[in-house]
Order: structure tokens, then sequence, then C-alpha cells
């Protein structure tokens, strides 16, 4: 199962993802409001769960969506 960094790499491909980073909303060129809600459908696919809206409002950094699958048991 692809890492969370590697579906980052994946919606955003010209971007260097440091894993280590604080990545969130904004902090790519790219990463914009609509990107950031496509990435949290691919989460979805991927790891094959849904997001509440309140989730999807609330998570707005890397460190937030690795919390939300960790919380979920899933490890990302």
């Amino acid at each position: 199962m692809p890492m969370l960094e590697d579906l980052l790499r994946q919606e955003f491909p010209n971007a260097t993802i440091d894993a280590d980073s604080d990545l969130a909303l904004g902090s790519i060129p790219e990463w914009d409001s609509v990107a950031h809600f496509n990435l949290l459908i691919l989460i979805e696919e991927t790891y094959e769960l849904r997001f509440s809206v309140e989730e999807m409002t609330e998570l707005k950094s890397l460190a937030e969506i690795r919390q939300s699958l960790a919380d979920k048991s899933i490890e990302a």
C-alpha cells in the first residue's frame, strides 16, 4: 500500500516532498483548496475509508492527515 508521501507525490508531481517537513495546505504552490480536496479523495480511495465532512474541513496538514489515519488504525 502506498505511503502518504507517495500520494502527495502523485498529487503534486513537481513538488519536493520531505516526509519530515510540516507540509500543509498552501505550503506547496499547487496545494490549493481544490488540490487539497482531490488529495483527500485520493487518500480515501487508496485506503478505502471515508472522512467525515468535519474532517474534510479540519484536515489541513500532512501531520493532521497522518494523525487522522492513525486514529482509523491505518499506518501511512
